[in-house]
């Protein structure tokens, strides 16, 4: 991804929701003091377990963005926003920046930011900056104002009167791409983001205030590599004009959080080829690509069923309810303990034969043979197996930390332990 985006010449900013460790937070920046290292959270226990390499990366003078290095990427509750403050007191001016997508939630903001100002003034501290972006809304329809509303221009006058120079700029999350089935539905998804957010500056009255466009999803941000490799997509000559055009008034970023795990669900937009390509140095996105694995337990086998089923030691609680469009499953097992043969792992663009997660219950799942009957690789009780999860974001959050392998090494050989930030 750093290798992609420099080349583009484009910013990028790492999302740690989807991992919420400090190693990877860490590897998404890289560690070239010359390169630029910034942050988007959904949690401010997030931002809160950055905070030390935040203040590590200014001891060293590493650069942190464009605009701020630490975004809080939701509409931030009110709530939560002394929390904020104290968090900002201890970082430099402009360091933090939160998403505004309605008046009322900004004018309520300022109100508040107005009260903490004071306390500090009576203190004898200096008061804080906290930068603002207006939060797109591109086609997602969670969060955002769609640049189409009659309130749109109403809010960007508001906020530039409300901020001055702390109005950064435009934030877009496009995670409809995740139902996208192809190179060129990512690319055009990055293609049309981007796009939405140029019209979104056409709302801003000075054409001096150069402001940061941020745009991504993993899929859409995956699509740069795409961009890189080929013209034969229909959408790279545009997309490079694009590009071209808004860099002339404007700083671009891209960013995404879960593609360092990667999950079946990413997998199943085939943003990038499945299999190795020759246009680039690009690993393929495929399971084989994905790094996050459920460890789990055989508790009963039931092969005398018509269609063969065995008992795991993890349900709904463990690897989340959410289905994945290319398979009839929550997750698939990857063999790599060995109680599946490797030719026996299900493929949801290929063979489709091998042990799935059929069912979920709340602390158990079913595991279902899919394919004919007579291939089915053998389990029994206390056989431990490795599965992969539909959405790494949220099998992740039962856990409190990780149990790191090294793929070149034995597969249960634990090489460090990794923990993950828990709470909001």
């Amino acid at each position: 991804m750093l290798t992609a985006t420099a080349a583009l010449g484009v910013g990028f900013r790492a999302h740690v929701k989807s991992h919420k460790t400090l190693q990877l937070s860490k590897l998404q920046v890289g560690a070239d003091i010359d390169r630029p290292a910034a942050f988007v959270v959904s949690t401010l226990i997030e931002a809160e377990n950055l905070l030390p390499y935040l203040r590590e990366c200014e001891a060293q003078g590493r650069k942190c963005s464009a605009s701020s290095p630490l975004i809080y990427g939701v509409p931030i509750p009110l709530s939560s926003v002394p929390r904020l403050v104290r968090l900002a007191q201890k970082l430099k001016p402009g360091t933090i920046a939160v998403l505004i997508d309605n008046q009322s939630a900004f004018l309520a903001l300022k109100e508040q930011l107005k009260t903490q100002n004071e306390a500090l003034h009576t203190l004898g501290k200096d008061a804080l900056s906290i930068g603002v972006y207006i939060k797109v809304d591109t086609g997602y329809h969670r969060a955002g104002i769609q640049t189409s509303s009659p309130k749109f221009k109403e809010q960007v006058d508001i906020v530039i009167a409300g901020c001055g120079k702390d109005f950064r700029g435009f934030y877009s999350h496009f995670g409809h791409s995740y139902a996208g089935s192809s190179e060129e539905d990512a690319a055009n998804g990055l293609l049309e983001e981007l796009q939405g957010l140029e019209e979104a500056t056409r709302a801003v009255p000075d054409p001096a205030h150069r402001l940061t466009l941020s745009v991504g999803a993993t899929p859409t941000a995956t699509a740069t590599q795409n961009m890189l490799a080929s013209n034969a997509i229909p959408a790279v000559a545009e997309f490079k004009r694009v590009i071209q055009r808004l860099q002339d008034n404007h700083d671009i970023e891209f960013h995404a959080g879960v593609y360092p795990l990667l999950d079946l669900q990413q997998v199943a937009t085939q943003a990038r080829p499945s299999a190795g390509d020759p246009r680039s140095g690009f690993e393929p996105l495929a399971t084989s690509s994905i790094a996050i694995k459920m460890l789990v337990e055989v508790t009963s086998v039931y092969d005398e069923r018509e269609k063969p089923e065995a008992l795991v030691s993890a349900g709904s609680l463990a690897l989340g309810r959410e289905p994945c469009k290319s398979y009839p499953g929550w997750g698939i097992v990857t063999g790599d303990l060995g109680n599946a043969g490797n030719d026996k792992i299900y493929d949801a663009q290929g063979n489709k034969t091998g042990w799935i997660v059929g069912r979920v219950s709340q602390e158990h799942g079913i595991l279902t043979w899919e394919g004919p009957k007579e291939e089915m690789t053998p389990l029994k009780v206390g056989d431990r197996l490795l599965i992969w999860p539909n959405h790494a974001c949220v099998a992740g959050a039962g856990f409190g930390w990780y149990a790191i392998v090294d793929s070149e090494r034995d597969a249960t050989e634990i090489v460090d332990i990794w923990v993950r930030w828990r709470g909001w």
